[in-house]
């Protein structure tokens, strides 16, 4: 997936990767992890979902506190959230989290804003999903509401590509390049996973306004109408 978005969308400003960064946590998959991103040019940016280790990663990385950051692109800003929760798999910003949100959209100064987290903050109406997936998600969306600089969220966490509003608020969620659901609508108990090829989004901010395309899979599909030859 890097070398595709490193080919493809080389004059990208940044690259965001909202969490399940590992597996199980372990500090050989950062290390891994590490190895591969110091071979990537474009700067990237990551946070933490709910599979990781907190404290792995920042043994592995470096730094301390919550993994999250304000990534100034002078006409926008970027504020990634790092929303895991240490005693379960729901997300969550407490730990002066929700502050920190605030004190970063108040430095915005009307600059249109971008928020990206792992943890989806309402429910997405997917069958095997039945409920929002974060504490106190009420109080962030308030939060990102009462904001008229925040234009749109991306998150993941749930394994399908969706798209909408939550609270007035557009969001694209990613299905990622892991494992994907299946989107059976008679199925309301555990979700079926399968191995699909990766996916990734690019988002185009241009002016106020927020693209969102999305590269469905790596994997070669096959030509019913060749374009025009480059």
């Amino acid at each position: 997936t890097l070398d595709h978005v490193s080919r493809v969308h080389a004059d990208a400003r940044l690259i965001l990767i909202t969490g399940d960064l590992a597996d199980t946590g372990d500090p050989a998959a950062y290390a891994l992890l590490r190895e591969i991103l110091s071979e990537v040019r474009l700067p990237v940016h990551l946070t933490i979902g709910n599979h990781d280790d907190r404290g792995a990663f920042r043994g592995v990385f470096g730094g301390e506190g919550f993994v999250q950051a304000a990534v100034d692109l002078h006409d926008w800003l970027v504020v990634l959230l790092d929303t895991k929760d240490d005693i379960s798999h729901f997300g969550c910003l407490d730990g002066g989290r929700f502050e920190w949100l605030q004190d970063q959209l108040f430095r915005a100064a009307g600059r249109p804003v971008v928020v990206a987290m792992h943890h989806t903050p309402a429910d997405l109406h997917v069958p095997c999903f039945k409920t929002s997936d974060m504490k106190e998600s009420d109080r962030l969306l308030s939060i990102l509401r009462k904001n008229a600089s925040v234009r749109h969220m991306l998150f993941g966490h749930r394994h399908v590509a969706a798209a909408g509003s939550l609270s007035g608020i557009s969001f694209t969620a990613s299905r990622g390049t892991a494992q994907h659901i299946v989107l059976d609508w008679e199925q309301y108990g555990k979700p079926i996973f399968v191995a699909a090829a990766p996916s990734y989004d690019v988002v185009m901010l241009d002016g106020s306004d927020v693209v969102v395309h999305r590269h469905e899979g790596l994997d070669q599909l096959p030509v019913i109408r060749p374009g025009d030859p480059k």
